[in-house]
């Protein structure tokens, strides 16, 4: 059982407060080196290591960042964010199985870490597991309607499922929140023409194409959608 009474998330540790200050800062190897004077200072501030594992991973050393990352939900067990963090460090290395167990305790110690669900759907839909990601999209947007990316990523799982209603409907909200997307009318447009709306398809394929003139997904859409007859240019 962990011992809260030695375990401190802050302080007003010298060697601290000039990390926070340098990693503001950007100067990330000073900030290390203060975040571990800290550390040595007073072994209770594990949050050090959380804060040492992110600035690896914002540097791009992702080996360094997950080892830090595992000794803060080592020494935090009950603690969800350096849990999440490291699921999103293994994600980057390609180590997606690992990630979404990460991930898939993060949500079971607090159910309400919306972001969680949210990467969470990333990763089942990366690794091959669609309508696993579709439920965890719709789980962000029932939540949180106005979570305009998730109706993006729900979208593209009802697409590859084959839920071209549904996938109408998201792309639809991604439109209207957003009409300037390009990529959001291309995609709508095609879940139209998996439906043989092709009148609607062409619609969108051609507001996609005023957007993005080398928009080759709509170019693409917008031929297929269009009848014999039609001069395509």
């Amino acid at each position: 059982m962990e011992d809260f009474q030695s375990v401190r998330y802050d302080s007003d540790n010298e060697f601290l407060l000039k990390a926070y200050k340098l990693e503001a800062e950007g100067k990330y190897l000073e900030a290390i080196n203060q975040y571990k004077k800290a550390l040595e200072d007073d072994p209770a501030l594990v949050i050090v290591y959380k804060h040492i594992g992110n600035i690896y991973y914002r540097m791009g050393n992702l080996k360094k960042s997950e080892e830090f990352l595992r000794k803060a939900v080592e020494a935090m067990p009950y603690f969800p964010t350096p849990l999440f963090e490291l699921g999103l460090a293994l994600y980057r290395q390609a180590q997606i199985k690992k990630a979404i167990e990460c991930l898939e305790k993060v949500i079971a110690m607090d159910n309400t870490f919306l972001i969680a669900h949210y990467w969470l759907g990333i990763l089942y839909y990366h690794y091959g597991l669609p309508c696993k990601a579709r439920e965890r999209y719709r789980h962000v947007i029932s939540v949180n309607p106005e979570f305009t990316i998730a109706y993006y990523h729900l979208g593209v799982a009802n697409l590859r499922m084959g839920n071209f209603d549904e996938a109408i409907s998201n792309f639809t909200k991604l439109t209207q929140v957003n009409p300037d997307s390009p990529t959001a009318h291309s995609l709508l447009g095609e879940a139209y023409l998996n439906l043989d709306k092709k009148i609607e398809a062409r619609k969108h394929f051609k507001i996609a194409l005023e957007l993005d003139p080398e928009d080759k997904k709509a170019k693409n859409g917008l031929f297929l959608a269009s009848d014999v007859s039609e001069n395509v240019m």
